[in-house]
């Protein structure tokens, strides 16, 4: 995503490069600057008072975007957002940024992409993710169904493996609904959640899907509080690196086996801007399975995009782990060799748990 400037409040940056619109509660525009001037096509005069869906046609998803804005705190940010208004003589795909101001008041950031190219593939990008969110929810309600009917006339026996297709199936939702909403990764939901029960879903699941062929050990350490997080996020970052293991394990030939542990980091403090001032008390979660190895050339390029050892994988997996660590103010390292590999991920606690 290309680099937003700062917003600022009134007045808005005049010398900026980047189109920035404030707007009141109601959603009129209260100001503009010159690079909104021109983006929209319209005198900052003409602009001044007008809802804001008299100069962006109303199917953008920058109105999306600013719902969001006024449900959660912090920026709210979504690359390749189409935008067009009746002013405008062509659609512009822009880096957009939506940010509180006072009074209930908001300011857009509107950077557009620089070239052509980028445009077509933002755009369908963009596309893409209103497609999926809508060709997948269906498919996704008969499964749901379909587990609770099973539930309603099946065995005793059955009812934990349908409460975890229940479960995972609403998490695929909630995943598919945020990015047809274009939310990133980086921007996750902040809510108090229970890292051994997350674990311990993703332990079921991965039971279920592998079987008896890896036994998973955990080592939790049970004074551990609640942490403050993004719960579909890091159940994601967390499945993604345990499925690793699992299939790691599996290939080191015998049954393999996936130890979990979980303790306090010890003489260690992290910032968290989104958990407010001050450094955090830090918690650590280690994922080690007994397989081959990672080779060591590929251990410095293992959490960028598109690298992967697997057949037929396109490497996203520990990319999206590496982001949503980073977004939680948290640390992502691998440590391997012949017969062990463990990833540890450090994470800041919230209240309760501070260094100052």
């Amino acid at each position: 995503m290309a680099p937003v400037a700062a917003l600022k409040p009134p007045m808005l940056g005049e010398l900026s490069p980047v189109a920035l619109v404030l707007i009141d509660a109601r959603r009129r525009i209260l100001e503009a600057n010159p690079a909104a001037e021109s983006l929209l096509k319209m005198s900052r005069r003409a602009l001044a008072g007008r809802p804001l869906s008299e100069v962006i046609y109303h199917d953008s998803p920058l109105f999306e975007l600013v719902d969001r804005a006024q449900r959660q705190a912090g920026d709210i940010t979504a690359p390749g957002t189409p935008v067009s208004g009746p002013g405008m003589h062509t659609r512009a795909i822009c880096d957009v940024r939506v940010r509180s101001a006072d009074g209930g008041a908001f300011v857009i950031a509107l950077s557009e992409t620089p070239s052509r190219e980028s445009n077509d593939s933002v755009a369908g990008a963009a596309g893409f993710g209103r497609i999926l969110g809508h060709e997948v929810k269906n498919p996704l309600a008969g499964i749901i169904g379909a587990a609770q009917l099973l539930d309603r006339q099946g065995q005793p026996d059955q009812s934990e493996l349908l409460d975890i297709i229940k479960d995972e199936a609403r998490r695929i939702e909630r995943l598919v609904n945020r990015l047809s909403a274009f939310e990133l990764f980086s921007a996750p939901r902040m809510q108090p959640l229970n890292i051994h029960a997350l674990i311990d879903k993703i332990i079921a699941a991965e039971t279920a899907a592998i079987g008896s062929n890896v036994s998973f050990r955990r080592e939790f350490d049970p004074s551990l509080p609640d942490i403050v997080g993004d719960a579909d996020h890091l159940q994601q970052a967390f499945h993604n690196i345990i499925r690793n293991a699992a299939e790691a394990a599996i290939d080191g030939g015998a049954r393999g086996q996936v130890t979990i542990r979980t303790a306090y980091a010890a003489g260690l403090a992290m910032k968290q801007a989104r958990l407010g001032a001050g450094l955090r008390r830090a918690m650590l979660v280690s994922i080690e399975d007994d397989g081959l190895g990672i080779p060591r050339e590929r251990q410095a390029t293992i959490f960028d995009v598109f690298q992967s050892s697997k057949s037929g994988a396109r490497g996203l997996g520990l990319s999206i782990v590496s982001e949503v660590v980073t977004a939680h103010g948290g640390q992502i390292r691998v440590d391997s060799e012949p017969g062990k590999t463990r990833f540890t991920v450090l994470l800041p606690l919230g209240d309760g748990a501070d260094h100052g």
